[in-house]
């Protein structure tokens, strides 16, 4: 994956009592463009938007790592309305086709992965603390949900309980709004994600928009495209 380590970053369950996220959840659209080294390798095509009494994360993610094949991903998110995962699945269009479908139900979650000539491999993860998200691999909406669902009225440190399901790896991680901070040019709001491990820093607008995901010590750097973008639409 282009953040590296973020199985690293959740690998270390904190403890802490179980918390409501206050956040609210907005409409949203838009490309990340991937960088590494400050060459783009790819983006993501998102949006999320109202479903029903809920809400749905769509996006379409493209790699083009040098020295390997092009990748094509999908990721579908469905959330209730206070933003708590009730299904996901992920989509591995190339080089071959495999997916990943996860129902979450309470504390609980079940995950089925699919492969191309296996048994489906069926696991169970209990969260026994905070919100939950989704924080998959590349699926870089997932952490504009994060930032959303945290509570800026209050602030400080929040605890959420995180999947990745590519990696098959639950854990938590406790997020902090970190002040302004002038990035490229512009003030941004900093959100820190953290754990023992790792730290990832969000950078939103004043609207809580996410604008830009950085890795501390990391060469990958996830941003925004600003302009309008004939990029392949999201279904």
């Amino acid at each position: 994956m282009i953040l590296a380590a973020c199985a690293g970053l959740l690998a270390t369950a904190c403890a802490a009592p179980r918390l409501r996220a206050q956040g609210r959840l907005a409409p949203d659209r838009g490309v990340f463009r991937i960088l590494l080294d400050g060459r783009e390798v790819g983006g993501e095509t998102f949006r999320i938007f109202r479903e029903q009494n809920g809400w749905k994360a769509k996006g379409t993610i493209e790699l083009r790592l040098p020295g390997q094949a092009p990748e094509r991903d999908r990721a579908d998110l469905t959330l209730a309305s206070n933003g708590s995962p009730v299904s996901y699945r992920w989509t591995g269009e190339s080089p071959e086709t495999r997916t990943i479908e996860v129902s979450f139900r309470g504390d609980a979650a079940e995950m089925t992965l699919n492969r191309p000539g296996a048994v489906p491999a069926i696991e169970a993860y209990r969260f026994p603390q905070g919100h939950i998200v989704v924080l998959d691999n590349n699926v870089y909406e997932d952490y504009a949900i994060l930032a959303r669902l945290y509570d800026w009225r209050t602030r400080g440190e929040q605890k959420f309980s995180v999947l990745i399901p590519q990696d098959q790896t639950p854990g938590t991680v406790t997020v902090e709004a970190m002040g302004r901070r002038r990035i490229a040019g512009a003030a941004l709001e900093w959100l820190r994600v953290r754990s023992p491990d790792l730290e990832v820093d969000l950078y939103l607008d004043a609207a809580h928009r996410l604008m830009r995901i950085v890795v501390p010590g990391s060469s990958a750097e996830i941003v925004r495209e600003s302009a309008p973008t004939s990029r392949t639409a999201v279904n």
